[in-house]
């Protein structure tokens, strides 16, 4: 869809939630506390029509437990189409570009560049989708595709 530079927000320790509020105040959402709702029942952010899902690197697509029992990619992400509430996903850069994307061009993405994985046995040890940690070539597709 789109690209878009944002305004760093440092609102916590933690990188993904400074993203996503980010995000809110770049598309005028507001944003009182952090929420981490399932997301087959909410999205990270809903303003209006838009109901956006924020990922940013080494995401994990969802936690192995909502899986179903899938193993493969395209088990897996068949299961995340079909049970997100979300129509759409931004991707934050580590120098905070976000990159808009339709549910097709997010899975082209996924498909790109994430890989399973099981997680922890303290977890469960089920199989879960991750992408790889930022890369050079990540962001240089991001551009083609999608910028």
């Amino acid at each position: 869809m789109t690209s878009a530079i944002l305004n760093p927000m440092t609102i916590s320790r933690n990188a993904g939630d400074n993203r996503e509020w980010s995000v809110c105040a770049y598309i005028g959402a507001e944003r009182t506390k952090h929420d981490s709702s399932d997301y087959r029942n909410s999205s990270d952010i809903v303003l209006g029509e838009r109901h956006i899902s924020v990922k940013s690197s080494a995401f994990t697509l969802m936690s192995g437990n909502m899986c179903e029992g899938e193993t493969t990619m395209d088990g897996i992400w068949n299961v995340y189409e079909r049970n997100t509430h979300s129509n759409e996903v931004a991707y934050v850069t580590e120098d905070f570009t976000a990159y808009f994307m339709t549910i097709a061009e997010f899975k082209k993405f996924v498909y790109a560049f994430c890989r399973t994985e099981k997680e922890s046995a303290k977890n469960g040890g089920q199989t879960k989708i991750r992408c790889r940690k930022e890369s050079k070539k990540m962001v240089e597709w991001l551009a083609a595709h999608i910028g």
